[in-house]
């Protein structure tokens, strides 16, 4: 006798996240379609058979919040979430990601709020939105990668600084931040036009290649 079940579907999630001013940021789009129509909620879709990897992540962005591939800079795997009354319409797993845009790219359909201060969102978003702030706090001093995305090409350590107080991640050694950061080995100091080192939280970093 073959027993049957019913699976349950499985979406992606697409979360945007950036730094900005100082202020961490998630982006959402307004949804089209039931349920929760024109009601703003993280990027997502239905994985398609035959999809994987950043496929279905980079699909949900481009269809959902009207970002290019080419504006994507970097995806991480965030988890999954599988509450059973995430979603009115059948049972369904979500595998959200974190998505960074470039520095250049537009908006979209993209709307942004604070990291640390989320609105309602439909279906366990709000919950997504603080996996991915809980994360960013473990890699932001480990996954480089993330780092850069987030500070962009150069930066200050005022803005260093600012991006792990906001995170609740300070750096593994704060009293001695720029000798600890120029030991990472991943950044250099860079030089005004007179050709001297700025000192201090106005310090201007750079990545090197």
């Amino acid at each position: 006798m073959t027993e049957s079940y019913d699976q349950p579907l499985v979406a992606m999630d697409a979360l945007a996240v950036r730094y900005r001013d100082e202020r961490l940021e998630f982006g959402v789009a307004v949804r089209e379609n039931a349920p929760h129509a024109g009601v703003e909620a993280i990027p997502g879709v239905l994985l398609l058979s035959g999809e994987h990897g950043a496929g279905p992540v980079l699909r949900a962005m481009r269809t959902k919040a009207g970002i290019p591939d080419d504006d994507v800079r970097l995806t991480r795997q965030l988890g999954w979430f599988d509450g059973t009354m995430r979603d009115p319409r059948s049972a369904t797993i979500s595998l959200a990601s974190l998505v960074f845009l470039r520095a250049e790219a537009r908006d979209g359909q993209l709307r942004w709020h604070p990291l640390d201060s989320v609105p309602h969102l439909p279906f366990d978003h709000a919950q997504i939105v603080e996996a991915a702030r809980v994360r960013l706090g473990e890699v932001v001093w480990r996954d480089w990668a993330v780092t850069r995305a987030l500070l962009g090409e150069k930066f200050t350590s005022g803005m260093a600084l600012a991006l792990g107080a906001a995170l609740d991640a300070e750096p593994f050694d704060r009293p001695n931040f720029r000798r600890w950061l120029e030991g990472t080995g991943v950044v250099r100091v860079t030089t005004n036009t007179t050709g001297v080192k700025i000192r201090g939280r106005t310090t201007v970093w750079e990545w090197k290649d």
